[in-house]
C-alpha cells in the first residue's frame, strides 16, 4: 500500500480523501491503519458539502451515540432538561476532534442520529432549545418520554 503524506492528502479533493479513507478501513491490517491515523490527525474534511449517512464521520458518530456511554450521556442530559445532544457532544469531540463541527452539517447529522436513538428509547421531540456555551451545536432538540 502506498505511503501517504499530509501533503498528498491536502492535494486531494475531499471526495478522494473519503474514498481513500474507506479503502483504508477495508485494508486496515495491510497498511490501512497508518492512512486512517494520518487522516484522522490531519483534520482535513472528507466531504465538500453536507454529510452522507455512510460518511466515515457519520458512521463514527453513530457508533459513539448508540454506545452504552452515548446512551447514558443522552439520557442524563435529558433528565437535566438539556437537549440529548449536549450530553453526547463531549464524547463526539473526544472521538472525532475537529472532524465534528457545524460547517459540513456535522451537528445536524449528529442531531438526526440522536433523534433515531431517542425515538428508539421511547422518547418524543419536545422542541428546540439552546445548548450551553462551549459546545459545538448551538441548538438541539429536547426530548420527553412518550406516554404509553
Amino acid at each position: 500500500m502506498k505511503k501517504y503524506t499530509l501533503a498528498d492528502l491536502k492535494a486531494m479533493s475531499p471526495e478522494r480523501r473519503a474514498q481513500l479513507y474507506q479503502n483504508a478501513i477495508e485494508r486496515r491490517e495491510k497498511g490501512g491503519k497508518e492512512i486512517i491515523d494520518l487522516m484522522d490527525s490531519s483534520g482535513l474534511p472528507l466531504r465538500s458539502g453536507g454529510m452522507r449517512k455512510d460518511d466515515p464521520v457519520s458512521l463514527k458518530m453513530t457508533e459513539v451515540i448508540w454506545s452504552s456511554e452515548g446512551r447514558k450521556a443522552a439520557l442524563e442530559a435529558t433528565e437535566k432538561g438539556l437537549p440529548a445532544l449536549c450530553g453526547v457532544e463531549p464524547l463526539l469531540t473526544k472521538a472525532l476532534g475537529d472532524l465534528y463541527n457545524p460547517y459540513d452539517m456535522g451537528t445536524n447529522r449528529a442531531g438526526v442520529i440522536i433523534g433515531e436513538l431517542m425515538t428508539f428509547l421511547g422518547y418524543s421531540p419536545a422542541g428546540q432549545a439552546k445548548c450551553p456555551e462551549g459546545g459545538v451545536a448551538k441548538t438541539a432538540m429536547k426530548w420527553v418520554l412518550r406516554k404509553k
